[in-house]
């Protein structure tokens, strides 16, 4: 029986609210001064990106288009498009913030890949909360020593969440009528598409441990859906901005994630559970994918006194932050 059967006796009525599992990752936050020579080359990367000027002006140029932003000013850039920043316009120094975030959400995911805006101007509540959050967030990057502290961390964290509420406010704004739910030129059908591999995704990682498998390739779906791999694969970067393996592999290590929060699980269950026959390489991807191992992970989400109290988990319901440094 289910725990929370018992509280469903004798009940007249009620609705159940939908299970909620995100992680919001930033990458490569930074703050910089720079001096009238610099400037960045054009480049893209798969993630969103948000830059603010906050002293002096600067050049962006983002998808073909020149932005000139003065300070306050906030650009907005989805994954793979192309921009290059030419420096400062005028001025001999310029400060700017920039930070990199991605979201495994697919239904924050996809109405963000819909939202064409790059400037982030005017006055409206949600664009006040989202500089807000980045002022928050400027704050914790720059005070001495924050992120190597406890309280520095929370901090950073609860910013960080500021502006995962924001961004979803802005995307609630932007979108009146759920007729505005796709990108310019993209069908109905690839939207279906892509849904159902998303649902075939999810599908394969909850009955991993009744198979036996952890299944969920592309060229499995691609055959049960009656499309082509390369095809499939197109529908679902297109609507959401990311390949579907990657897509698996986040929801792996999310459900991996969650599982060990519960000690009484061992890593041989858990790995059965995520479809692995073989623990070593469930606990050899779970490294690749986190930097810790499975045992590792556990230990920084014990409470404090269980461990020496210096690990604090980046982890609050699955939002994460974290700082590699193939992103500048």
């Amino acid at each position: 029986m289910n725990a929370l059967d018992p509280g469903t006796q004798h009940s007249m009525d009620g609705r159940m609210s939908p299970d909620i599992q995100a992680a919001f990752h930033i990458f490569a936050a930074h703050w910089r001064k720079v001096n009238k020579e610099w400037q960045y080359p054009a480049h893209t990367h798969p993630m969103f990106e948000i830059n603010i000027v906050l002293q002096g002006s600067q050049q962006m140029t983002v998808g073909g288009q020149s932005y000139i932003q003065h300070s306050g000013d906030i650009l907005f850039i989805r994954p793979s498009v192309l921009h290059s920043s030419l420096g400062t316009v005028s001025e001999d120094e310029m400060t700017y913030y920039c930070l990199h975030f991605d979201i495994d959400d697919l239904v924050l995911r996809r109405s963000l890949m819909t939202m064409d805006t790059v400037s982030l101007s005017g006055d409206t509540p949600e664009l006040q909360a989202i500089r807000s959050s980045l002022d928050a967030i400027i704050s914790s990057t720059i005070l001495p020593d924050a992120s190597d502290t406890q309280r520095g961390r929370l901090v950073t964290l609860n910013a960080s969440l500021q502006l995962f509420t924001a961004l979803s406010s802005w995307v609630l704004a932007a979108l009146p009528s759920p007729a505005r739910s796709t990108l310019p030129g993209v069908t109905e059908k690839t939207v279906a598409l892509a849904n159902a591999i998303e649902g075939l995704l999810q599908e394969s990682v909850f009955t991993a441990a009744a198979t036996g498998s952890r299944g969920g390739s592309i060229e499995d779906i691609a055959a049960k859906l009656g499309y082509s791999p390369s095809h499939c694969n197109r529908a679902f970067r297109q609507i959401y901005g990311l390949p579907p393996r990657q897509y698996l592999s986040d929801l792996i290590i999310r459900h991996a994630k969650l599982l060990l929060l519960d000690n009484s699980l061992s890593v041989e269950s858990i790995a059965y559970r995520l479809g692995y026959r073989d623990v070593s390489h469930f606990s050899k991807q779970f490294k690749r994918w986190t930097g810790l191992p499975p045992m590792g992970y556990r230990q920084l989400t014990e409470e404090p006194g269980k461990t020496d109290g210096k690990a604090l988990s980046a982890t609050a319901q699955g939002i994460i932050t974290k700082t590699p440094q193939t992103i500048i």
